[in-house]
């Protein structure tokens, strides 16, 4: 064959190349708009949560000065059982049934067919859950004499009653869930961010106004926190009035999305109840103990859920929606990408902070909950003692819930489900075993540690199985992330031998922040040493726009 003859064929071949490596340029510059709106609903999200997190520690602050420790386990235990009833009917499956459920709808166009199924899911839910509240205000009394036996029957009375105000509330809350589900779907994070702040605001307005150590005051801030949950679903449905519309009454069980949702959705309301059945078994066994010691408990509980509900639930909550599109377009590579992403980014800033609870756990109490002589420095001491436990938490479960969401997104309710079953019967074998042998209250959030070890376990062995989804390259980080917590560990001990404790609450706060400011410099500054991509990613992402310079312009009307 001649050049000549060969010249139209390498045109042609040239142009399919330049086609191909427009195609490509095309898919480089998607991924890298979506890995950016990724990032910023990540921040706008964390964002959120921190405020709903710090006014929720002023909760616990509030309570600490309103109520004395009667009261205050009355009023910490009359939520266990109004959480519980969520967590079963609803919890989980509004954000992880019906968000990647949407979003699949969205990728694929199937909205109307879609939203047919969920209306009618919700439907039921809110029937079953109606039913489930009148039983609640009907039976609240032997419900808590049977949790909580062998406890203060006067705490027990008094939560008993106190939860028959909260049970209302459930409806509301399911309802405001249901529209932060949808919104979520349709990747409208800042719409959502910062809705639970407005009903915690609500909350400390009622314990302020209306808490005392009296039993008609005690039920006052109920009916109050109700009122709170109310308007929290008022504001979200108004956020979410242009999607939720779409909703429309129905009961037809016959709806072949309804089954496909409502299959999805069992496995993960049985999950979301094993939190709040591990709560309860941890209070149970907590009861057993010192006075206070629920409240204790709690105030651990809240401590360690900081950096995780802020990190893990931020991150996971937006990487869900966009890893179900990924996997329903068959795009395995970049789910997988992002996935790894979410999955070092959570612990990258989960880390440090386990190492700084665990170090300064005392301090912290101190300094997030001693704001007056009612919280005395026994109560902060047997707080610390749960935290200790709780420490590995922060860790395991912000992997844990990262996990969840994957194994939501590829329509996977089941092993999740085994894998909390597995879990809740380990922690309750554990504390089981340890308070039979005397080991201390530390004991039961150490247990609770070891269980997630095993759920996480689980979940990984399985996911990891399927070699196109699982993450990558996160040995590597989990080393380098090692070595650090050990090097910020080792400064903050030494910083604490210094023999300074101040006495006024001002300075104690300034002391505890430079130390905790000092743990976070000495881990950054070794995973720059170690050259860890996290720490580049992150400042390419959330800060490097504040410190570019903008570039002169050469237009001369400017």
């Amino acid at each position: 064959m001649s050049n000549q003859e060969r010249r139209p064929e390498s045109g042609r071949t040239q142009g399919n190349r330049q086609l191909g490596a427009g195609s490509d340029s095309s898919s480089q510059a998607k991924n890298n708009t979506r890995t950016r709106s990724i990032a910023f609903s990540t921040v706008i999200m964390i964002i959120g949560l921190f405020f709903s997190k710090g006014s929720s520690f002023l909760r616990n602050i509030l309570v600490a000065h309103v109520f004395d420790n009667t009261y205050r386990d009355a009023f910490i235990a009359a939520f266990l059982i109004p959480d519980f009833f969520f967590a079963l009917l609803v919890g989980g499956s509004i954000q992880s049934a019906i968000t990647p459920t949407l979003s699949r709808a969205i990728e694929q166009k199937t909205l109307k067919k879609t939203w047919k199924g969920v209306s009618v899911f919700v439907t039921l839910m809110s029937i079953v859950l109606l039913v489930a509240i009148i039983f609640g205000e009907i039976f609240s009394g032997g419900l808590y004499t049977l949790f909580y036996q062998g406890k203060n029957p006067d705490v027990v009375r008094l939560a008993g009653n106190m939860a028959r105000t909260l049970y209302p509330q459930i409806f509301f809350m399911m309802l405001a869930a249901l529209c932060i589900g949808v919104l979520n779907a349709y990747k409208k994070f800042g719409s959502t961010a910062f809705g639970p702040t407005i009903y915690n605001i609500g909350v400390l307005i009622a314990i302020f106004f209306l808490g005392a150590s009296n039993p008609s005051h005690l039920y006052m801030t109920g009916v109050g926190i109700m009122a709170a949950a109310m308007v929290f679903f008022i504001f979200q449905l108004y956020m979410g009035r242009r999607e939720v519309i779409h909703y429309k009454p129905s009961v037809d069980t016959h709806d072949p999305e309804f089954r496909r949702l409502f299959k999805l959705a069992v496995p993960i309301l049985i999950s979301a109840s094993i939190v709040q059945i591990n709560m309860l078994l941890l209070n149970s066994f907590a009861s057993r103990f010192d006075e206070g010691s629920i409240y204790a408990l709690n105030n651990a509980s809240t401590l360690w859920q900081l950096p995780y509900g802020i990190f893990a639930v931020g991150i996971g909550n937006v990487m869900l929606p966009s890893l179900a599109g990924l996997y329903s377009t068959k795009k395995f590579k970049d789910a997988s990408d992002l996935l790894s992403r979410s999955i070092k980014n959570a612990l990258f800033l989960a880390v440090p902070c386990a190492g700084i609870f665990l170090i300064l756990r005392f301090d912290l109490v101190k300094a997030v909950y001693q704001w007056s002589s009612s919280y005395t420095d026994e109560n902060a001491k047997m707080a610390a003692m749960f935290l200790i436990g709780y420490c590995a938490s922060i860790i395991l479960q912000s992997v844990i819930f990262i996990l969840n969401q994957a194994y939501y997104a590829i329509e996977n309710t089941r092993f999740p489900l085994f894998a909390g079953i597995v879990s809740m019967i380990v922690n309750f074998g554990l504390c089981f075993l340890f308070v039979s042998v005397g080991m201390g209250p530390m004991s039961i959030t150490i247990a609770y540690s070891i269980s997630c070890a095993v759920r996480l376990a689980l979940l990984v062995a399985v996911y990891n199985r399927n070699k196109r989804l699982a993450p990558k390259n996160i040995r590597l980080f989990l080393v380098k992330s090692a070595i650090c917590l050990l090097v910020m560990m080792g400064g903050l001990y030494l910083l604490s031998l210094v023999p300074f404790s101040p006495s006024r609450k001002l300075f104690h706060l300034a002391w505890f922040g430079i130390q905790s400011l000092a743990g976070f410099v000495l881990y950054f500054a070794t995973a720059f040493l170690l050259h860890m991509e996290e720490l580049q990613a992150a400042y390419d992402k959330y800060l490097a726009r504040f410190f570019r310079r903008k570039k002169p312009s050469s237009d001369p009307v400017r």
